[in-house]
């Protein structure tokens, strides 16, 4: 049985990632912003709303602590971390709030993820971002988007490098039905992969031991 920390467990991808590895008999480890969206079955939830605010998830960091000390100190085998937010504005229009409310769920929040919760992480853990095919987001309005998606592709590089020892990949889906569609002026394409893809190819990427990037191409 593997254990998965699971950060934005109450989106859509992260609701369909908790299911998949609850089903292959995983223990679930969730955090998120709205507990009564988390899958049926994880076994430690924990809310936070700012997945960027450093002092809220120390807090979340050290609770989850507890509790793996009183399960005979579990480790965490794997991290998904599925945490994102777009808005479609053009440069001159965007607020300072809106360009850091998507940078720091697409990116900011990635680094405060690893940062504190890494002393729980087991000896060679696999570690999985989500992003996405960050070079063909260079469009009008996704100035904010497309910087923090291309950020945490270097962020993940740079990362197995100082830690050679844990496996590093950021997944890329294209096009994935979800709300993120309701918030910028694109529709859904009619080839697009749905959430519960991207949670089977992401158990099956840490079976694999695949480091990288993973590119999810709808067929």
């Amino acid at each position: 049985m593997g254990h998965l920390l699971l950060i934005g467990a109450d989106g859509s991808i992260g609701q369909s990632v908790a299911k998949a590895f609850l089903e292959d008999e995983w223990q679930v480890w969730a955090v998120g912003r709205h507990a009564e969206r988390f899958a049926e079955g994880v076994q430690w939830a924990h809310t936070v709303s700012d997945v960027a605010d450093f002092e809220q998830m120390t807090h979340a960091a050290q609770a989850l602590q507890a509790y793996l000390a009183s399960q005979g100190d579990l480790k965490v085998d794997a991290l998904v971390y599925a945490v994102g937010d777009i808005t479609a504005q053009k440069l001159h229009e965007m607020s300072i709030d809106a360009w850091h409310r998507i940078l720091n769920a697409n990116l900011t929040g990635a680094f405060v993820a690893t940062r504190v919760f890494s002393p729980l992480f087991s000896p060679e853990p696999h570690l999985f971002y989500i992003g996405a095919l960050s070079e063909k987001l260079v469009l009008p309005g996704l100035s904010a988007y497309a910087t923090a998606k291309a950020g945490l592709e270097v962020f993940a590089q740079v990362l197995a490098k100082e830690q050679p020892r844990w496996k590093v990949t950021v997944v890329r889906p294209g096009a994935v039905a979800t709300r993120f569609w309701e918030r910028v002026p694109f529709r859904l394409p009619p080839k697009s992969l749905s959430p519960d893809d991207v949670a089977l190819r992401i158990l099956e990427a840490y079976y694999n031991e695949q480091r990288g990037t993973l590119d999810l191409i709808p067929e």
